[in-house]
Protein backbone atom coordinates (compact mmCIF):
# COMPACT_ATOMS: atom_id res chain seq x y z
CA UNK A 1 0.00 0.00 0.00
CA UNK A 2 2.88 2.36 0.80
CA UNK A 3 4.52 1.67 -2.57
CA UNK A 4 1.33 1.97 -4.64
CA UNK A 5 1.50 5.76 -5.30
CA UNK A 6 5.18 5.50 -6.19
CA UNK A 7 4.62 2.59 -8.58
CA UNK A 8 1.63 4.32 -10.18
CA UNK A 9 3.79 7.36 -10.83
CA UNK A 10 6.25 5.20 -12.76
CA UNK A 11 3.63 4.06 -15.28
CA UNK A 12 4.39 6.73 -17.86
CA UNK A 13 8.23 6.49 -17.83
CA UNK A 14 8.16 2.69 -17.78
CA UNK A 15 5.78 2.58 -20.74
CA UNK A 16 7.95 5.02 -22.68
CA UNK A 17 11.05 2.93 -21.86
CA UNK A 18 9.26 -0.22 -23.00
CA UNK A 19 8.41 1.40 -26.34
CA UNK A 20 12.06 2.32 -26.90
CA UNK A 21 13.31 -1.18 -26.07
CA UNK A 22 10.62 -3.07 -28.00
CA UNK A 23 9.96 -1.07 -31.13
CA UNK A 24 8.68 -4.10 -33.00
CA UNK A 25 5.59 -5.36 -31.28
CA UNK A 26 4.21 -8.86 -31.67
CA UNK A 27 1.13 -8.96 -33.86
CA UNK A 28 -1.44 -11.71 -34.30
CA UNK A 29 -4.93 -11.57 -35.81
CA UNK A 30 -7.60 -13.98 -34.56
CA UNK A 31 -11.14 -14.63 -35.82
CA UNK A 32 -11.05 -11.72 -38.27
CA UNK A 33 -13.53 -12.02 -41.17
CA UNK A 34 -11.96 -13.22 -44.41
CA UNK A 35 -13.75 -10.46 -46.30
CA UNK A 36 -11.95 -7.82 -44.25
CA UNK A 37 -13.31 -5.02 -42.10
CA UNK A 38 -15.32 -2.06 -43.37
CA UNK A 39 -17.37 0.56 -41.48
CA UNK A 40 -16.51 -1.22 -38.25
CA UNK A 41 -15.70 -0.28 -34.67
CA UNK A 42 -12.18 -0.66 -33.31
CA UNK A 43 -12.06 -1.32 -29.56
CA UNK A 44 -8.64 -0.53 -28.06
CA UNK A 45 -8.60 -2.55 -24.85
CA UNK A 46 -10.41 -5.79 -24.18
CA UNK A 47 -10.82 -5.55 -20.41
CA UNK A 48 -14.16 -5.39 -18.63
CA UNK A 49 -15.35 -2.25 -20.40
CA UNK A 50 -14.09 -3.32 -23.81
CA UNK A 51 -15.56 -6.80 -23.43
CA UNK A 52 -18.95 -5.38 -22.53
CA UNK A 53 -18.93 -3.07 -25.55
CA UNK A 54 -17.90 -5.99 -27.77
CA UNK A 55 -20.74 -8.16 -26.47
CA UNK A 56 -23.30 -5.43 -27.16
CA UNK A 57 -21.97 -4.83 -30.68
CA UNK A 58 -21.92 -8.58 -31.32
CA UNK A 59 -25.55 -8.95 -30.23
CA UNK A 60 -26.52 -6.06 -32.52
CA UNK A 61 -24.53 -7.61 -35.39
CA UNK A 62 -22.21 -4.61 -35.80
CA UNK A 63 -18.76 -5.27 -37.23
CA UNK A 64 -15.93 -4.68 -34.76
CA UNK A 65 -12.45 -5.79 -33.78
CA UNK A 66 -10.74 -5.76 -30.39
CA UNK A 67 -7.10 -4.83 -29.86
CA UNK A 68 -5.63 -6.42 -26.72
CA UNK A 69 -2.12 -6.98 -25.36
CA UNK A 70 -2.99 -9.27 -22.43
CA UNK A 71 -2.47 -12.92 -23.42
CA UNK A 72 -5.05 -14.12 -20.89
CA UNK A 73 -7.71 -11.90 -22.45
CA UNK A 74 -6.65 -13.12 -25.90
CA UNK A 75 -7.25 -16.74 -24.87
CA UNK A 76 -10.74 -15.82 -23.69
CA UNK A 77 -11.60 -14.08 -26.95
CA UNK A 78 -10.33 -17.09 -28.90
CA UNK A 79 -12.82 -19.32 -27.12
CA UNK A 80 -15.74 -16.94 -27.69
CA UNK A 81 -14.90 -16.51 -31.37
CA UNK A 82 -14.78 -12.71 -31.21
CA UNK A 83 -12.43 -10.92 -33.64
CA UNK A 84 -9.30 -9.77 -31.84
CA UNK A 85 -5.80 -8.55 -32.62
CA UNK A 86 -2.99 -9.39 -30.24
CA UNK A 87 -0.82 -6.29 -30.18
CA UNK A 88 -0.26 -2.77 -28.87
CA UNK A 89 -2.84 -0.27 -30.10
CA UNK A 90 -0.23 2.47 -29.80
CA UNK A 91 1.67 0.95 -32.72
CA UNK A 92 0.70 2.05 -36.26
CA UNK A 93 1.15 -1.48 -37.62
CA UNK A 94 -1.42 -2.80 -35.15
CA UNK A 95 -3.94 -0.07 -36.02
CA UNK A 96 -3.34 -0.79 -39.70
CA UNK A 97 -4.04 -4.48 -39.06
CA UNK A 98 -7.35 -3.35 -37.51
CA UNK A 99 -7.98 -1.48 -40.79
CA UNK A 100 -8.42 1.75 -38.89
CA UNK A 101 -8.57 3.72 -42.15
CA UNK A 102 -11.86 1.95 -42.97
CA UNK A 103 -13.33 2.14 -39.44
CA UNK A 104 -16.25 4.32 -38.37
CA UNK A 105 -15.41 4.53 -34.67
CA UNK A 106 -12.49 4.02 -32.34
CA UNK A 107 -13.28 3.27 -28.69
CA UNK A 108 -10.39 3.53 -26.22
CA UNK A 109 -11.18 1.83 -22.91
CA UNK A 110 -7.82 1.98 -21.13
CA UNK A 111 -7.68 4.24 -18.03
CA UNK A 112 -3.97 5.06 -18.55
CA UNK A 113 -3.63 8.61 -19.90
CA UNK A 114 -0.31 8.07 -21.67
CA UNK A 115 -1.64 5.05 -23.58
CA UNK A 116 -4.86 6.82 -24.54
CA UNK A 117 -2.98 9.88 -25.80
CA UNK A 118 -0.63 7.69 -27.82
CA UNK A 119 -3.49 5.73 -29.43
CA UNK A 120 -5.29 8.97 -30.30
CA UNK A 121 -2.15 10.42 -31.89
CA UNK A 122 -1.46 7.35 -34.02
CA UNK A 123 -5.12 6.96 -35.05
CA UNK A 124 -5.41 10.62 -36.07
CA UNK A 125 -2.34 10.24 -38.30
CA UNK A 126 -3.86 7.24 -40.05
CA UNK A 127 -7.39 8.66 -40.30
CA UNK A 128 -7.77 12.32 -39.25
CA UNK A 129 -11.60 12.36 -39.46
CA UNK A 130 -12.07 9.20 -37.35
CA UNK A 131 -14.73 9.45 -34.63
CA UNK A 132 -13.06 8.64 -31.29
CA UNK A 133 -14.65 7.79 -27.94
CA UNK A 134 -12.31 7.61 -24.95
CA UNK A 135 -12.34 7.05 -21.22
CA UNK A 136 -10.84 9.62 -18.85
CA UNK A 137 -9.92 9.30 -15.18
CA UNK A 138 -9.73 13.00 -14.28
CA UNK A 139 -10.88 16.45 -15.31
CA UNK A 140 -7.35 17.25 -16.51
CA UNK A 141 -7.25 14.17 -18.74
CA UNK A 142 -10.69 14.97 -20.11
CA UNK A 143 -9.53 18.46 -21.06
CA UNK A 144 -6.37 17.06 -22.68
CA UNK A 145 -8.34 14.53 -24.71
CA UNK A 146 -10.84 17.20 -25.71
CA UNK A 147 -8.00 19.43 -26.94
CA UNK A 148 -6.59 16.52 -28.94
CA UNK A 149 -9.86 16.17 -30.83
CA UNK A 150 -11.50 13.21 -29.09
CA UNK A 151 -15.19 13.39 -29.96
CA UNK A 152 -16.74 11.87 -26.84
CA UNK A 153 -15.26 11.39 -23.38
CA UNK A 154 -16.65 9.44 -20.43
CA UNK A 155 -15.61 9.73 -16.78
CA UNK A 156 -16.71 6.43 -15.16
CA UNK A 157 -16.24 7.57 -11.56
CA UNK A 158 -18.27 10.73 -12.15
CA UNK A 159 -21.10 8.79 -13.81
CA UNK A 160 -21.13 6.25 -10.96
CA UNK A 161 -21.22 9.03 -8.38
CA UNK A 162 -24.03 10.77 -10.21
CA UNK A 163 -26.08 7.56 -10.35
CA UNK A 164 -25.57 6.97 -6.60
CA UNK A 165 -26.72 10.54 -5.96
CA UNK A 166 -29.79 9.98 -8.16
CA UNK A 167 -30.75 6.80 -6.29
CA UNK A 168 -30.28 8.55 -2.94
CA UNK A 169 -32.48 11.49 -3.92
CA UNK A 170 -35.17 9.10 -5.17
CA UNK A 171 -35.10 7.33 -1.79
CA UNK A 172 -35.56 10.73 -0.12
CA UNK A 173 -38.74 11.22 -2.19
CA UNK A 174 -37.33 14.14 -4.19
CA UNK A 175 -39.50 14.58 -7.33
CA UNK A 176 -38.01 12.84 -10.34
CA UNK A 177 -38.21 16.00 -12.44
CA UNK A 178 -36.07 17.93 -9.95
CA UNK A 179 -33.50 15.11 -9.80
CA UNK A 180 -33.20 14.96 -13.58
CA UNK A 181 -32.87 18.73 -13.80
CA UNK A 182 -30.10 18.71 -11.22
CA UNK A 183 -28.15 15.83 -12.79
CA UNK A 184 -28.52 17.39 -16.22
CA UNK A 185 -27.04 20.66 -14.97
CA UNK A 186 -24.12 18.90 -13.28
CA UNK A 187 -23.38 16.75 -16.34
CA UNK A 188 -23.64 19.77 -18.65
CA UNK A 189 -21.10 21.74 -16.59
CA UNK A 190 -18.65 18.85 -16.49
CA UNK A 191 -18.91 17.94 -20.16
CA UNK A 192 -18.94 21.56 -21.37
CA UNK A 193 -15.87 21.09 -23.62
CA UNK A 194 -17.57 18.20 -25.41
CA UNK A 195 -20.83 20.13 -25.79
CA UNK A 196 -18.97 22.98 -27.46
CA UNK A 197 -17.07 20.64 -29.80
CA UNK A 198 -19.86 18.25 -30.79
CA UNK A 199 -23.19 19.88 -31.71
CA UNK A 200 -25.05 16.57 -31.58
CA UNK A 201 -23.96 15.63 -28.07
CA UNK A 202 -26.44 17.90 -26.21
CA UNK A 203 -29.31 16.53 -28.30
CA UNK A 204 -28.36 12.95 -27.50
CA UNK A 205 -28.09 13.74 -23.80
CA UNK A 206 -31.44 15.52 -23.80
CA UNK A 207 -33.08 12.53 -25.48
CA UNK A 208 -31.56 10.20 -22.88
CA UNK A 209 -32.74 12.44 -20.06
CA UNK A 210 -36.22 12.65 -21.59
CA UNK A 211 -36.37 8.86 -21.86
CA UNK A 212 -35.44 8.57 -18.19
CA UNK A 213 -38.43 10.70 -17.25
CA UNK A 214 -40.90 8.17 -18.65
CA UNK A 215 -41.86 4.74 -17.43
CA UNK A 216 -43.92 2.03 -19.10
CA UNK A 217 -45.92 -0.35 -16.92
CA UNK A 218 -48.35 -3.18 -17.63
CA UNK A 219 -51.26 -3.95 -15.29
CA UNK A 220 -53.73 -6.81 -15.81
CA UNK A 221 -57.27 -5.90 -14.84
CA UNK A 222 -58.88 -8.21 -12.24
CA UNK A 223 -62.38 -9.56 -12.84
CA UNK A 224 -63.85 -7.12 -10.29
CA UNK A 225 -62.20 -4.04 -11.82
CA UNK A 226 -64.34 -0.95 -12.26
CA UNK A 227 -62.58 -0.46 -15.61
CA UNK A 228 -64.39 -3.42 -17.21
CA UNK A 229 -67.10 -2.37 -19.64
CA UNK A 230 -66.00 1.26 -19.64
CA UNK A 231 -64.05 3.10 -22.27
CA UNK A 232 -60.76 4.97 -21.91
CA UNK A 233 -62.64 8.24 -22.46
CA UNK A 234 -65.34 7.43 -19.87
CA UNK A 235 -62.76 6.65 -17.21
CA UNK A 236 -60.84 9.84 -17.97
CA UNK A 237 -57.56 8.06 -17.30
CA UNK A 238 -55.35 10.76 -18.76
CA UNK A 239 -57.18 13.70 -17.18
CA UNK A 240 -57.24 11.98 -13.77
CA UNK A 241 -53.68 10.62 -13.70
CA UNK A 242 -51.70 12.14 -16.57
CA UNK A 243 -50.68 8.78 -18.08
CA UNK A 244 -51.38 7.73 -21.64
CA UNK A 245 -52.76 4.30 -22.51
CA UNK A 246 -50.30 3.07 -25.15
CA UNK A 247 -51.25 -0.58 -25.48
CA UNK A 248 -53.74 -3.28 -24.56
CA UNK A 249 -53.46 -7.04 -24.76
CA UNK A 250 -56.91 -8.58 -25.18
CA UNK A 251 -57.48 -12.27 -25.86
CA UNK A 252 -53.80 -12.71 -26.89
CA UNK A 253 -54.08 -9.86 -29.37
CA UNK A 254 -52.08 -6.66 -29.03
CA UNK A 255 -53.76 -3.28 -29.65
CA UNK A 256 -51.12 -0.52 -29.82
CA UNK A 257 -52.32 3.05 -29.21
CA UNK A 258 -55.95 2.00 -28.63
CA UNK A 259 -58.80 4.32 -29.51
CA UNK A 260 -60.30 6.34 -26.64
CA UNK A 261 -63.61 4.53 -27.21
CA UNK A 262 -62.07 1.12 -26.51
CA UNK A 263 -63.99 -0.64 -23.71
CA UNK A 264 -61.99 -2.70 -21.27
CA UNK A 265 -62.79 -6.41 -20.81
CA UNK A 266 -61.92 -9.01 -18.19
CA UNK A 267 -58.31 -10.14 -18.36
CA UNK A 268 -57.11 -7.13 -20.34
CA UNK A 269 -53.48 -6.14 -19.77
CA UNK A 270 -53.14 -2.38 -20.03
CA UNK A 271 -49.87 -0.57 -20.81
CA UNK A 272 -49.59 3.04 -19.72
CA UNK A 273 -46.73 5.51 -20.02
CA UNK A 274 -45.91 8.52 -17.89
CA UNK A 275 -43.45 9.88 -15.37
CA UNK A 276 -43.04 8.40 -11.90
CA UNK A 277 -45.69 10.62 -10.29
CA UNK A 278 -48.24 9.89 -13.04
CA UNK A 279 -47.63 6.16 -12.87
CA UNK A 280 -48.15 6.31 -9.13
CA UNK A 281 -51.45 8.16 -9.59
CA UNK A 282 -52.58 5.56 -12.14
CA UNK A 283 -51.81 2.67 -9.79
CA UNK A 284 -53.75 4.40 -7.01
CA UNK A 285 -56.71 4.84 -9.38
CA UNK A 286 -56.68 1.15 -10.29
CA UNK A 287 -56.52 0.14 -6.63
CA UNK A 288 -59.20 2.64 -5.61
CA UNK A 289 -61.57 1.33 -8.29
CA UNK A 290 -60.67 -2.32 -7.76
CA UNK A 291 -64.22 -3.19 -6.68
CA UNK A 292 -67.33 -1.81 -8.37
CA UNK A 293 -69.26 0.64 -6.15
CA UNK A 294 -72.67 -0.52 -4.96
CA UNK A 295 -74.40 2.22 -6.96
CA UNK A 296 -72.87 0.80 -10.12
CA UNK A 297 -73.98 -2.76 -9.34
CA UNK A 298 -77.64 -1.89 -8.98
Amino acid sequence: MVLTPFIAGLTAPLYALRKRWFKRESLQTINLPQTGLRDHVVIAGGGRVGSYVAQVLHSLKFAFVIIELDSHQIDRFKKTGLPVIYGDACQPTVLEAAEIEHAKFLIITTPAAIITNSVVTQARQLKPELHIVARAESMEQMQTLSNSGVNEIVLPEFEAGLEITRQTLLSLNIPAGEILQYTDQVRHRLYAPIYQMNAGYPTLTQLQMAADQFELVWITLPDSSFFIGRSIMELGIRSRTGVSVVGIVHDKKVFPNPDIHYRFAEGDSVAVMGNIEQIGAYKKLVQALQTKPETEEK
